[in-house]
């Protein structure tokens, strides 16, 4: 109310409020940890064919991020697909000023907890896990579409900040409802941590999923049958068909739909 107060007698300007978002994103990205100066020697294929190699429930585009500079250093124009912007258009402030305002707090939170738990981190594993959370963006339409938001760090400077591969997948059809969640997933044989919230120690997350159940899943947020499942693993129907209830027993959901926005939002593959 105070801050409505202010706008109204001049004393915020809409201006004012969008350098201060900016600010508070810059001030927590400045805390990324400078220790590595190695960068991943890769081309842009190179990086699609190793990080882009996942599953996707809906459209997406992706970012390359100079957390230093503040700036979209490359933008898909896939994005025109997702949200409605041309890719030129789409920078760091756009992506601020379009958070519904009930999800900006907890942007900042996740980014903060991000910061942090890549500043634990012994240096072998800094490119070793990747960050994901879903929140609600507006679109140039003027409706909210609510995205998948996947950062995989690919260099860190010297002098401070990173360079990030950003993956932003639409996941409005997934009806997903209540608070988002953080999750820390490993690559490399490196530990997972699910649904991490802003005061939890981080604790390993238990390996609860064969590695034939993870692939399973995998082919099941794609959208494949359970024949189709089988032909493409050269294993009979009757075993997919064991391991998918077996999935769901392990997973506590009780249909495929809810297993498929928990594997979303939690990172399982």
């Amino acid at each position: 109310m105070l801050l409505r107060i202010l706008l109204f007698a001049g004393g915020i300007t809409k201006n004012m409020i969008k350098a201060n978002r900016l600010v508070m994103l810059e001030q927590i990205l400045s805390k990324i940890p400078t220790i590595v100066s190695e960068q991943l020697d890769l081309s842009q294929k190179d990086l699609i064919a190793k990080y882009m190699n996942v599953f996707h429930v809906g459209p997406y585009f992706y970012v390359i991020f100079n957390t230093r500079d503040s700036l979209l250093e490359y933008v898909s124009h896939d994005v025109s697909e997702v949200l409605g912007y041309k890719a030129d258009e789409f920078n760091l402030s756009k992506i601020l000023d379009s958070i519904h305002p009930d999800d900006l707090s907890l942007f900042y939170r996740y980014q903060q907890k991000a910061v942090e738990f890549f500043a634990s981190l012994p240096q072998e594993h800094f490119f070793k896990y990747k960050f994901s959370y879903d929140y609600r963006l507006l679109g140039s339409d003027n409706a909210y579409k609510r995205v998948l938001q996947q950062v995989v760090p690919l260099y860190y400077f010297p002098e401070g900040g990173a360079r990030t591969l950003t993956i932003f997948t639409d996941v409005t059809h997934l009806n997903i409802q209540g608070a988002s969640k953080l999750s820390f997933i490993g690559m490399d044989g490196a530990p997972s941590y699910y649904n991490v919230h802003t005061e939890d120690i981080f604790k390993s997350a238990a390996k609860a999923f064969t590695k034939r159940e993870l692939e399973i899943i995998g082919y099941i947020v794609q959208d494949k049958n359970s024949q189709e499942i089988a032909e493409q693993l050269c294993i009979s129907i009757h075993t997919v068909q064991t391991h998918r209830k077996n999935i769901i027993r392990k997973s506590g959901c009780s249909s495929m739909q809810e297993l498929i926005v928990k594997v979303v939002r939690e990172g399982w593959v």
